[in-house]
């Protein structure tokens, strides 16, 4: 019999061992021994987060796991938070998923609102049995930290205005596209007319409309230029190629409407008729190399989410 308590008693002892060490782990510690917040803790050291909520709190934090709540962002979403330049931006978007005391499932029930260490408050509510934060709703409840307490949802919750505009700068890139597709016909009329006796009217009708080309493209340009830290890897990589093109096209629109200008006989000249021939190698290859990453761009996201694998850069 005494055995049999000593025993008992060790089992006891080793089980209440157990508990404290777990509860001595703070909500950083806990949500990766889980292994199930690899994502969520990457994105918290990224953001220069987790030293914060390894603090004494009390926290409470709304942890989407795994990365398939992750995926449920817009395509190419992560990619860009993860970028040094928007740790900001990273910063706001977890911070909005942490509440600055502890609620628990019983107090949740009875909340309309919470408000989060980034200063925006949380929608609350109670349907059915389930609780709901915002648009999430609250999968497993309180896992207890040394700290706080964390409750699992089911998706990322975003405040207001901090979704990167990836699909934004895909439409941007394909007007873009369009414009670039215009150019180029519109560079190989003029350079096959030179072969077939245009008349140097069409030539300045033609050059006239691929300056007003060249205009909106380096408008648009510009534009996905101020949107770059906003771009994923390989938008920033379409919209860099196409700076060195567009600059010499719209170099050479002006070498030939001025030579036109000056002597409407140009257009027999042997220096215009290369330097039409290299605009209309450059609007090639504005349009080649941007539609080139651009499909490339797309590809990757299409596969992504058929793989549901997040996109390493």
């Amino acid at each position: 019999m005494k055995r049999l308590f000593m025993a008992v008693m060790a089992i006891l002892l080793a089980s209440v061992s157990a508990l404290a060490s777990h509860n001595q782990r703070d909500i950083v510690d806990t949500a990766i021994h889980s292994g199930s917040f690899n994502t969520l803790t990457q994105a918290l050291k990224a953001a220069d987060l987790a030293d914060n909520l390894k603090g004494p709190g009390p926290f409470t934090l709304f942890a989407p796991p795994t990365d398939e709540a992750f995926r449920q962002l817009p395509p190419g979403t992560l990619e860009v938070l993860m970028k040094p330049e928007n740790k900001e931006q990273l910063r706001s978007i977890l911070t909005y998923h942490v509440v600055p005391e502890t609620i628990t499932a019983s107090q949740a029930r009875r909340l309309n609102s919470a408000e989060t260490i980034n200063g925006q408050e949380l929608r609350i509510s109670y349907l059915k049995g389930v609780i709901g934060v915002n648009e999430a709703k609250v999968t497993q409840p309180e896992v207890a930290a040394s700290n706080g307490l964390i409750h699992v949802v089911d998706r990322v919750i975003l405040p207001p205005g901090t979704v990167p505009q990836v699909s934004k700068i895909d439409d941007m890139l394909a007007q873009f596209e369009s414009q670039a597709v215009e150019a180029r016909r519109e560079a190989e009329t003029l350079e096959s007319g030179t072969r077939n006796s245009l008349s140097w009217q069409s030539h300045a009708h033609y050059l006239g409309t691929m300056k007003e080309q060249v205009t909106d493209m380096g408008k648009m340009l510009a534009k996905l230029e101020a949107s770059k830290s906003q771009a994923t890897h390989f938008q920033e990589k379409a919209i860099e190629a196409a700076r060195p093109h567009l600059e010499d096209m719209a170099q050479r629109v002006g070498n030939a409407i001025n030579w036109l200008n000056e002597d409407r006989r140009s257009l027999t000249r042997a220096d215009y008729k290369d330097n039409l021939h290299g605009l209309w190698v450059s609007s090639d290859r504005l349009y080649t190399d941007v539609d080139t990453i651009t499909d490339y761009h797309e590809a990757r996201m299409r596969l992504n989410d058929l793989t549901q694998e997040p996109i390493a850069r």
